[in-house]
């Protein structure tokens, strides 16, 4: 008998070098006895959040750059004096404005393996390696195919980050910050296209791109300064390591400080998981459906009822009208006759799609995610009602000038590039203010959607699928919206032709007003909720509604839980 308690006795001790203190078998008597002094406040335990959360939007800046970067090089080539081997026709500048779109696709389902394998923080280092490689191919470029080539590697780049960056934040970030602080990113995306609207109106295309380079550089050398995912660690076994980040990630602090909410990841990740995973090893062995066990997590509740919200959001996103009017707004500002030249109102309207974002990130932690989004939809429904009212009466069918879309492209970046932000007045009718009605209509259209409606299905997807599958399933749903992204560019033309301008802008607006009725059932309020409290509540496993938990609610339950837990 003693050489199994001594074989135990040194299993036990190989087993505690891979635990953290507070866990390590002869230490547990010790947590009862001992108590944490140590007192964090809230600003020192948000700091290195804040610090994380924005070195972390580096990639979505230099995302946002790239977005922006056709918009000035494609009119700089066309108009440029400089003997160039590069031309471009009408056939070329489509494909320049679209096959990123077609890339990103490819790269988001590959990221949640990708985000998996690596873990967050390499990933998330590796994807600046082929924008870098991009903006080298813009700079040296002499034909169109490096072009190509340039954007399709900002499309699988793009792609592969998202599952990355958008778990990254979800993970690290306490319950009560995690929504303001994934909203930031839609926020980063729409500053990285401004402000190379700017770098364009002062340096040669080429010049942009190499300087463009100093961001992916940079991404990668901050990255090395903050720590990897807690829960990427924990699921890898890592404990001492995801000990070390939660210390970092909590206001830098001692082991005792984090060790209920080790305990409670550590619970959720590993303990429960290990006695759902026996149970289900049994049965699976018993059928024999090796491939059933593999894909079992995606027909599983937890994955299957937040893909399809997420999948409604995207669809409502797109299809409100939100993607449409930023891609075509040079020629729906001249249809509807703007009284300022139709290039500053394009302008107009990314500032006020930038200011939108903003305030969506502030407010979305007192407001919760529910309200914000109600607020989003109906705004963006009244206003398109308005543009379909407004355009019925004017009997205007459809869009004029399509087929000077590239040269209207043309001149809205020399304006940007040349004329500056001075407004220029449009030489018809300028004496009607009824002629303002259209613009003001379009302008908080886009500043609504932006509110909130466009950046709530980014937010979820970080939240409300199972840590096994949270990389793959972000990648996949990813993927999917911006394949309605696709649809939506594509079909709006479409759509004017078969139910005209007015009745295209009427479906815009039952879209918003149905979807409002439809998430006001299904969509949680994930708000100061842990990832945890999501998972349990789509899978069912909770007693707790989060369609009707207020964020009061949710603050009151974290006080309980302390209560209990002292």
């Amino acid at each position: 008998m003693a050489k199994p308690k001594r074989f135990h006795k040194a299993q036990d001790e190989s087993q505690n070098k891979y635990l953290p203190l507070f866990m390590q078998s002869q230490n547990i008597k010790k947590n009862f006895i001992e108590s944490n002094d140590e007192t964090v406040s809230n600003f020192r335990r948000a700091l290195p959040q804040i610090l994380a959360v924005n070195i972390q939007n580096l990639l979505q800046f230099g995302y946002g750059m790239t977005q922006g970067f056709p918009t000035i090089a494609i009119p700089a080539i066309q108009s440029s004096a400089e003997s160039s081997s590069i031309t471009l026709n009408k056939e070329q500048i489509s494909w320049l404005s679209s096959i990123n779109l077609i890339c990103m696709p490819l790269g988001c389902l590959f990221s949640g393996m990708f985000a998996q394998y690596l873990g967050k923080r390499r990933a998330m280092q590796l994807v600046n390696l082929p924008m870098l490689a991009a903006w080298l191919l813009f700079y040296y470029a002499t034909c169109t195919e490096h072009m190509y080539l340039a954007l399709c590697f900002v499309g699988i780049g793009g792609g592969l980050m998202e599952a990355a960056v958008i778990t990254y934040v979800a993970e690290i970030t306490d319950p009560k910050y995690r929504g303001m602080f994934s909203a930031l990113a839609t926020t980063c995306v729409s500053l990285g296209v401004f402000t190379q609207f700017l770098l364009g109106s002062l340096m040669h295309w080429r010049t942009v791109a190499i300087v463009s380079t100093v961001i992916p550089l940079f991404s990668i050398a901050m990255l090395c300064f903050v720590p990897e995912s807690p829960v990427w660690l924990i699921r890898e076994r890592r404990f001492l390591d995801a000990v070390k980040a939660l210390q970092w990630l909590r206001g830098w602090v001692s082991e005792k400080t984090v060790e209920t909410e080790f305990k409670q990841l550590y619970d959720e990740l590993i303990t429960q998981k290990s006695a759902r995973k026996t149970v289900e090893d049994q049965v699976s062995s018993s059928l024999g459906h090796s491939l059933k066990k593999k894909l079992h997590m995606w027909h599983k509740r937890s994955f299957v009822v937040p893909f399809l919200l997420v999948l409604l959001t995207f669809f409502i996103c797109h299809f409100s009208g939100k993607t449409p009017i930023r891609s075509y707004a040079v020629l729906i500002f001249a249809t509807l006759k703007a009284p300022i030249n139709k290039n500053n109102a394009t302008i107009l309207l990314g500032i006020s799609e930038l200011l939108a974002t903003i305030l969506g990130a502030v407010f979305i932690h007192s407001t919760g995610k529910r309200p914000l989004v109600f607020t989003s939809m109906l705004g963006t429904g009244a206003c398109i009602s308005g543009i379909a009212i407004y355009t019925h009466s004017l009997d205007i069918r459809e869009l004029t000038g399509i087929e000077t879309v590239n040269a209207s492209m043309s001149m809205l970046n020399n304006s940007i590039l040349h004329n500056g932000m001075a407004s220029q007045l449009s030489p018809v009718n300028v004496h009607s203010y009824l002629e303002w009605i259209p613009l003001l209509l379009v302008l908080l259209a886009a500043f609504f959607a932006n509110l909130g409606i466009r950046m709530i299905p980014w937010v979820l997807i970080g939240e409300v699928f199972p840590a096994e599958i949270r990389s793959s399933a972000s990648g996949f749903a990813g993927c999917m919206g911006y394949l309605f992204g696709f649809l939506a560019n594509k079909m709006f033309l479409l759509m004017i032709s078969v139910l005209t301008l007015p009745g295209t802008f009427a479906f815009y607006a039952c879209v918003s007003f149905i979807g409002i009725i439809i998430l006001y059932f299904i969509m949680p309020e994930t708000e100061g909720c842990t990832l945890g409290e999501i998972e349990a509540h789509f899978s069912k496993k909770s007693d707790v509604n989060l369609l009707r938990k207020t964020k009061k609610d949710n603050s009151q339950n974290d006080d309980a839980k302390v209560l209990d837990i002292e």
